[in-house]
């Protein structure tokens, strides 16, 4: 309705001074009257055409050289428009319009020395170009998005703008153009710390890397061949007169659990929130060879949760779910983490990325650590922006026994981060 009263009030204006040029002529007469009035008629005659010309026969198409790509990575796009009617067209402006996710640079590890003051790196200029087609029926536009951030990017509406050469008519149209791109999130280089597992029977404590010792005697049996000469009982050999081997207790690796907090009460978190979604998939990834069965937990709008299997099919599922995952502004991190807590058996490690450390939620995690579940916290927060309340946090979390990793913009700058997952 709007766009009819505009297009009325256009030709009007244009019939309007179509006739006023006409009168003046008609009134003043001579040479330079009348050649005035014949140089606009053509200009005139055209904006009428241009109001009438169907910018909906335009067929506009947008191509993505790759619909899966890393975090960092650079996005081609070609966006190309087919005219079906050869009429003549001065100028055109095509505006890709970028998804509100893409409005920021994702520049690896060097995005977080702005951890304090994020929206610094939301300076992405417009996919937009002006192009002079006259005649030609086929036109394209090449863009790239350098260092497109983690995210499945709906890219949706195109604007084709044109008009007439004095701006007396402008018409605009936007076509819909769905395009889906799934960006997978980068990994920080990092380093886990020893790892904690626990025998059958006892409460000793084993440390390690990946090696499956087994010292622990828990008796001994009759040598077969293929046991290792450092395993024979030569003392029980000698006064049995027969190869007599050691037998050890099976050593039993503690699984692990990953959960990440969704939630932020202030959006200038946003950018702590993609490191805690790099960290928990870096994590996931090495504790994968380390841990007998690694889970992820994402805790924000909805729960979702990944169990690390052999096979493809499992670390697709991780990834998908860390591509598409977004920030909720709330506070219910706490009370979903308490929730969580009554699923989680006591044999598993538990560790929680967060960018958020409010009261309710060390005070939660104090109650897991009494609950006797072995609990560790990785905490992103900007050295210029932590407070007195989260140091104080962080105190009460070490002096309960929990050990915490604060990873500040100096720490995730680094080559190589150490995260002890023990």
């Amino acid at each position: 309705m709007i766009q009819s009263i505009k297009t009325i009030v256009t030709l009007s204006l244009v019939i309007a001074l179509m006739a006023l040029l006409f009168t003046y002529s008609m009134f003043q007469g001579g040479f330079v009257s009348w050649f005035l009035f014949f140089s606009f008629i053509p200009i005139l005659l055209y904006a009428i055409f241009m109001i009438f010309y169907p910018m909906g026969l335009m067929k506009v198409e947008r191509h993505v050289h790759q619909h899966y790509l890393k975090a960092g990575q650079t996005l081609r796009v070609t966006v190309t428009i087919r005219r079906r009617i050869p009429f003549p067209l001065f100028y055109l402006i095509v505006e890709d319009e970028l998804p509100e996710m893409v409005t920021w640079h994702d520049t690896k590890q060097y995005k977080y020395r702005f951890l304090g003051y994020p929206d610094q790196l939301k300076n992405r200029n417009k996919a937009k170009t002006v192009m002079f087609p006259f005649l030609r029926q086929k036109l394209q536009f090449n863009y790239e998005i350098d260092a497109i951030p983690r995210g499945r990017h709906h890219f949706n509406q195109i604007k084709v703008v044109t008009g007439d050469l004095l701006g007396f008519v402008r018409r605009e149209q936007l076509v819909n153009v769905d395009t889906y791109v799934l960006v997978e999130p980068g990994e920080i280089p990092l380093t886990l710390g020893i790892e904690q597992s626990t025998f059958e029977e006892g409460q000793q404590t084993n440390y390690t890397v990946k090696a499956n010792h087994t010292n622990l005697v828990s008796g001994v049996r009759d040598y077969a061949p293929g046991d290792q000469m450092s395993w024979i009982d030569w003392k029980t050999t000698a006064r049995k007169h027969a190869l007599v081997t050691k037998e050890f207790e099976e050593e039993k690796q503690k699984d692990l659990t990953i959960i990440l907090n969704g939630h932020a009460e202030e959006d200038q978190r946003w950018l702590a929130f993609e490191a805690g979604v790099e960290l928990t998939y870096s994590i996931s990834l090495q504790a994968y060879e380390d841990y007998g069965d690694v889970s992820v937990v994402a805790l924000g709008k909805i729960r979702e949760d990944v169990t690390l299997k052999h096979g493809k099919q499992s670390f697709e599922k991780l990834t998908r779910m860390l591509s598409q995952i977004q920030m909720v502004k709330e506070n219910q991190f706490a009370k979903q983490l308490k929730r969580e807590a009554w699923h989680l058996s006591k044999d598993r490690h538990l560790v929680i990325v967060t960018h958020d450390l409010s009261t309710s939620i060390y005070q939660t995690i104090l109650q897991l650590k009494q609950q006797q579940v072995d609990v560790q916290l990785v905490f992103v927060r900007s050295k210029h922006l932590i407070g007195h309340d989260e140091h104080h946090g962080m105190d009460q979390l070490h002096y309960g026994g929990v050990r915490v990793t604060w990873l500040n913009e100096d720490r995730l700058m680094k080559r190589q981060i150490e995260v002890s997952a023990s």
